[in-house]
């Protein structure tokens, strides 16, 4: 069922956290770089994942994969790019957090062996991330303008 989490769960979730991420850098990617960063970020985690190690790792490892496509790709300063992708994982923990809280008071607690509940409760934050992003990139341009350090991101 692993199969199933990483294309309904994962995949979605690290293709928002890229598209928040490029949003953020002022970077507009095309369909194809926002599918393609985000199969190689979640086929890394996953690969950490499956492995009996820390469980906090693959966070770890998932920020350094995101620093290091914003730094290849968008050419910014390395100290932004581990800015930018701090932001996302932090902002992905909060909206994970919040997903979570609110379907649990509404349905329960769901463990992880009911696979599908499981995976509908990650789209909400999926969703929030994607939302978030095209925000962030409706309103950059202005905030830009009034904000003189946010040009060196």
């Amino acid at each position: 069922m692993l199969i199933f989490n990483f294309v309904f769960q994962g995949w979605p979730e690290t293709a928002a956290v890229i598209f928040l991420a490029f949003a953020m850098v002022d970077y507009k990617p095309n369909v194809r770089e926002i599918i393609s960063y985000s199969l190689l970020l979640v086929s890394i985690l996953y690969l950490f994942r499956m492995h009996p190690i820390l469980f906090v790792l693959h966070t770890l490892v998932g920020l350094l994969v995101i620093a290091l496509i914003i730094y290849k790709v968008t050419k910014t300063s390395l100290g932004s790019s581990f800015f930018v992708a701090s932001s996302t994982v932090i902002i992905l923990l909060l909206m994970e957090t919040l997903s979570f809280l609110l379907f649990g008071k509404i349905i329960g607690n769901v463990s992880i062996s009911q696979r599908w509940l499981w995976i509908m409760f990650g789209w909400p934050h999926v969703v929030s991330l994607a939302v978030l992003a095209i925000i962030i990139k409706k309103i950059r341009p202005s905030v830009v303008k009034k904000q003189r350090w946010f040009n060196e991101l």
